[in-house]
């Protein structure tokens, strides 16, 4: 049984084998050729404990990501959030391989975040996104590594040094344009794609800023949380990685409170697919938070 390090995970991904290993694995999903058991979870004194198995069909390996969520551990200096994927032989059900998955787990939410671009924004040049962390800056790396179109990347968080300090560590990681936002405002203005990966409760931008056709994907907000305004999405065209993750969405059941006619227009495997059409020129919409078969996807292209 190996393990393999976030520092080995740097070396070994593939930028373009991992985006397109990730955007099949959502087709294969919505056609019904993945397997992803409910999740395990339980509490444990102040945090929470989940398993998340994954296996897509003919892969030569399936998957159980293991994560904890520590929310108190921010006052101890430590990571909230601590992820461990466990890679089986399919054939045999042996273990092979752990993998640390700190970066592994950002790098696949913003990989999953690039498949939503590619087949919901047409050639973007102003990326906004909201948050600093891990995810905001996996986000910054993989975006504008994947789209050449894009000229600008506007960082944004009210904690104006972390921003600052963000730009300052990516600047030269990225051949766009990075800018340290001075306001939400100043960070949605004519931006085509708008990612907003915080923990924040309440809505991160005005709905009154956002450019009409814009896409806006939300990878932060689950229950209880809500980084996007509630008019934006119940006036927006919705996508979804699955349509079984609805229920958890309350920034999609607060729009459908608000708009009774708002319907999710599907999964963004079956976009792929084309069996789900859009609207040109209308804003969108991609709720994701990450699948097992994603996870499942990726650590494959690593081994």
């Amino acid at each position: 049984m190996r393990i393999i390090t976030e520092d080995q995970v740097r070396e070994r991904l593939k930028i373009m084998e991992a985006f397109q290993a990730v955007e099949n694995s959502y087709r294969l999903f919505s056609q019904g050729k993945t397997i992803a058991s409910p999740t395990t979870s339980m509490s444990v004194r102040s945090g929470m404990f989940y398993s998340f198995p994954a296996f897509i069909d003919g892969s030569p390996i399936f998957i159980s990501k293991q994560a904890t969520d520590y929310r108190d551990n921010s006052s101890r200096g430590l990571p909230t959030v601590h992820p461990y994927i466990l890679v089986f032989d399919s054939e045999t059900g042996v273990l092979d391989s752990i993998i640390e998955g700190r970066y592994f787990a950002a790098t696949r939410t913003a990989l999953s975040s690039a498949v939503g671009v590619k087949h919901l924004a047409k050639h973007p040049k102003r990326i906004a996104i909201f948050g600093t962390g891990v995810q905001g800056r996996s986000h910054v790396r993989v975006l504008s590594k994947l789209f050449p179109t894009i000229e600008e990347i506007r960082l944004f968080s009210p904690a104006s040094a972390h921003v600052e300090q963000a730009v300052s560590e990516l600047q030269s990681e990225t051949s766009n344009v990075l800018i340290a936002a001075s306001s939400a405002r100043d960070a949605v203005l004519d931006a085509d794609v708008i990612v907003t990966a915080t923990s924040s409760k309440t809505p991160v931008f005005n709905h009154t800023d956002l450019k009409m056709g814009a896409l806006v994907i939300g990878v932060g907000a689950m229950k209880n949380d809500q980084e996007i305004p509630t008019e934006t999405v119940s006036s927006s065209q919705v996508v979804v990685d699955a349509l079984s993750n609805v229920v958890m969405y309350d920034e999609i059941r607060l729009a459908q409170n608000m708009n009774k006619n708002l319907k999710v227009l599907g999964e963004i495997g079956a976009l792929i697919d084309k069996n789900v059409k859009i609207h040109l020129g209308m804003t969108t919409i991609f709720k994701h938070h990450g699948l097992p078969v994603t996870d499942a996807a990726l650590a494959e292209t690593l081994l």
